[in-house]
């Protein structure tokens, strides 16, 4: 991890990275409640060499929640963030570690994306065996008809809800930015475009069932990958080959 500080471009400072170890889990206390935990704590060894035009810093932080009500989370965190310097520094670092405090507050709303992302999955899938059901053209939150733009008609939308496929119209529609895995492994984020219901039915979707089931559908799919592989493996090992020999009028076969 790396903190931009203020004016670094102009070599007076120079920014700080971390190299730490980071878990996340849960535990249960004396009373039997659940306690979820984050931990980061840096560590050092040969290979965490030091990078150019950077500082090596160091921290440790703990984080706890505990579920009090319905929708209702209890936090506690402490934490040190040392930016190996006392003077002008430590005064332009002291916000960029707030703000990295104050990330975990987001946890909860990266847990709904992730929710949506899940379905958006398994939605795609189903299309693909069903196709998309075909919807009328109202607006499925407010019941407005929808029809194709007219001259002038800029603050209209025919978006389409990517969960249920029905049309949202402009003050209807939600926009969430989701970030997705390229095939090329590489990390890009896009809008999706949402109605009201399906915000709300994901959003009540238990989390532990959804990480529950994306786990599963990740593991058929590892264990598809695997027997793709060894039916090649196989099939590479145990290839016929059928040839004429000049001399013989009979094939032969040779095996691989």
């Amino acid at each position: 991890m790396e903190l931009d500080i203020p004016f670094h471009s102009t070599n007076l400072v120079k920014n700080r990275d971390y190299v730490y170890l980071e878990g996340t889990g849960y535990v249960t206390n004396s009373k039997g409640e659940r306690l979820g935990y984050h931990l980061l704590h840096s560590v050092n060894f040969p290979q965490t060499h030091n990078l150019p035009n950077r500082v090596r810093g160091n921290l440790s932080i703990i984080a706890f929640w505990r579920q009090i009500g319905p929708n209702t989370m209890e936090l506690y965190a402490t934490g040190v963030m040392d930016p190996v310097d006392a003077g002008l520094v430590r005064r332009l670092v002291v916000p960029n570690m707030a703000s990295l405090f104050l990330s975990s507050l987001k946890y909860a709303y990266c847990g709904q994306m992730r929710k949506l992302s899940f379905m958006l999955e398994r939605r795609y899938e189903e299309s693909k065996l069903h196709g998309a059901p075909n919807r009328k053209n109202v607006c499925v939150t407010c019941a407005s008809s929808i029809s194709s733009r007219k001259l002038g008609d800029f603050g209209k939308s025919d978006s389409t809800c990517k969960l249920c496929f029905g049309f949202v119209c402009n003050p209807c529609k939600i926009v969430r930015k989701l970030s997705f895995v390229d095939p090329d492994l590489l990390l890009s984020q896009r809008k999706v475009t949402f109605c009201t219901a399906c915000i709300s039915e994901v959003t009540r979707m238990s989390a532990i069932d959804v990480a529950r089931a994306y786990l599963m559908a990740r593991k058929r799919h590892n264990d598809a990958n695997s027997s793709a592989d060894r039916a090649l493996s196989s099939g590479a090992n145990s290839t016929e080959l059928s040839y004429s020999s000049p001399s013989e009028a009979g094939p032969r076969s040779a095996f691989l």
